[in-house]
């Protein structure tokens, strides 16, 4: 697995299987400023803390690939949560608050009421029996990365691969964020995933993307699944935004965003293919999420605002067989993989200043003008 990534940009390798973690946290990789350092939490769960600098990502490699933590730009960019570190579970409420997790394959969302499976399937919290450091080069710079290999194996019903990576660039606040999934049975293998992208929410925070904030362009989920109750005003709030999805585009403490809203959107794309979206912060500077949804088809938006977790997902790409998908304006399906057949997506995620965040803002008012 670690050698074979060596033909893909990347010109060294760490493979953490032979890593000894332990409390005591230290460096294992250097190159110039981009450093991996290896430690393990006092709950037992291993991790790699990657720095270019002034930005660091924190992952756990050996579950779920999960990014528990990441400063980025000068501040901690993750969700709010009410965990003080990774507990060693695949229960995904058990271990709930990281950056990012990968969503998926053989199930995305709540459980149904006759389903016995986890929230978000098996990705969030899989157990990786493969797991490196990389450092390398590609078209955006020099980057330090973690990358993976998990298998899914259930007698007569799944059987696939998934190869994730993380890289964190020098110089730049900015990380990419890929995985692959190979089908490795006979029969076709239905694709569900979802890129769960949390990034802490900020009071006066604005939202904008290459989307339509219309009715029919970006509609509020109206179900309540079993997981969430709602409090006062909460059920009114959601018809509001039914009719205005707009309403949530500020954040503020006078809207209801407990215990969650949770939009599905349409993408727009530029011309190369790209969705971009921002949360725009009162001082100028911005977060900022892009991925091609061609690979993908729909996107959400997932905002909570309860005092225990703060976190606006801006946009998840999302793939749901079986569930419309439109793309600028056109639908898409994706066709389940044939034994071999490969899905793969890739998610950006970046924290700009006042005049990146203002070059972007065009950029999308461009694209909204041009898709309308």
């Amino acid at each position: 697995m670690v050698l074979s990534r060596l033909g893909e940009g990347a010109t060294a390798a760490v493979d953490l299987r032979g890593v000894a973690f332990s409390e005591a946290e230290r460096v294992i990789f250097r190159a110039g400023p981009l450093t991996a350092a290896a430690f393990r939490f006092a709950s037992g769960v291993d991790a790699v803390r990657l720095s270019n600098g002034p930005d660091e990502v924190l992952l756990l490699p050996f579950q779920g690939q999960h990014v528990w933590s990441a400063r980025l730009g000068g501040r901690d960019v993750g969700m709010k949560s009410a965990f003080d570190m990774p507990r060693p579970t695949q229960k995904f409420f058990e271990t709930y608050g990281g950056y990012f997790q990968h969503a998926g394959i053989t199930a995305i969302g709540a459980p149904g009421p006759t389903e016995r499976r986890e929230q978000h399937g098996e990705l969030p919290n899989a157990p990786y029996r493969d797991a490196a450091v990389l450092f390398g080069e590609d078209a955006s710079g020099r980057y330090i990365a973690v990358t993976g290999r998990y298998n899914h194996t259930v007698a007569f019903a799944t059987n696939y691969e998934a190869v994730p990576i993380l890289k964190l660039y020098e110089g730049r606040p900015r990380i990419a964020i890929g995985i692959t999934v190979t089908n490795l049975k006979s029969t076709p293998l239905a694709v569900h995933y979802l890129g769960h992208l949390n990034w802490r929410a900020r009071e006066g925070g604005r939202l904008v993307g290459t989307l339509h904030e219309t009715a029919e362009g970006m509609r509020v989920r109206q179900e309540i699944p079993p997981h969430i109750e709602p409090g006062p005003g909460y059920v009114e709030w959601i018809a509001e935004l039914a009719k205005d999805p707009g309403l949530a585009g500020t954040l503020t403490s006078d809207k209801i965003f407990a215990p969650e809203v949770v939009f599905s959107f349409d993408p727009l794309t530029d011309d190369e293919g790209l969705s971009h979206f921002m949360q725009v912060h009162p001082d100028g500077t911005a977060d900022y999420t892009s991925f091609a949804p061609k690979d993908t088809g729909a996107g959400v938006r997932w905002i909570c605002r309860t005092g225990d977790q703060e976190a606006v997902g801006m946009a998840f790409p999302v793939r749901s067989p079986g569930e419309p998908a439109r793309v600028n304006g056109r639908p898409v399906t994706h066709a389940p993989l044939g034994k071999g057949e490969r899905f793969a997506t890739e998610i950006v995620a970046a924290v700009f200043t006042p005049a990146e965040a203002e070059a972007m803002g065009r950029h999308i008012e461009a694209v909204k003008r041009q898709r309308a």
